[in-house]
């Protein structure tokens, strides 16, 4: 029974051996457990659809975050994605500049957990994207562009932003 427990709070991450030291107590890592299920050919396409939508509920959550610690230095970074992006206006959508974008900005929240929970969504995005580019032949893109939100964050429109 004791042999059982342990075996369970070590898979939780609660406990680790180690030599010399014994079995002990160690801060569990609470994103392991979603970084293992993540993958979007086991989950069904109603959950797939969730974490999306979740994504994007985080987005407009991250503006004040952002705006509280963004520096001149990201911004320039901002401006290198955007100025790769094809057509300046997003046409047609690239994944990878949309990737590369958010996720920028989910680095300059400096969350780590943020950052990483947005890391294990990346497979979702993916996934939902390549689905809709299937069925409609194409992706969908949005009506404001990453250049667009980079001249919100330049003006520090936070409530413009997070609408956006």
């Amino acid at each position: 029974m004791v042999r059982e427990a342990l075996s369970r709070l070590r898979m939780l991450g609660m406990i680790e051996s180690r030599k010399k030291r014994g079995t002990i107590l160690v801060e569990p890592d609470i994103m392991n457990g979603f970084e293992r299920v993540m993958d979007p050919l086991l989950l069904d396409q109603r959950t797939l659809q969730d974490l999306f939508e979740l994504r994007l509920v985080l987005e407009m959550g991250l503006a004040d975050l952002l705006f509280a610690r963004i520096t001149d230095k990201g911004i320039a970074e901002l401006e290198k994605i955007v100025e790769k992006e094809v057509n300046k206006i997003q046409q047609p959508f690239r994944l990878k500049f949309e990737i590369d974008f958010h996720s920028k900005l989910y680095q300059m929240t400096g969350n780590d957990t943020f950052r990483r929970f947005q890391n294990i969504l990346l497979p979702v995005f993916e996934y939902v994207v390549k689905e809709e580019q299937q069925l409609t032949g194409k992706a969908k893109v949005g009506k404001v562009t990453h250049r667009d939100l980079l001249e919100l964050i330049k003006k520090e429109n936070r409530k413009i932003f997070a609408k956006e």
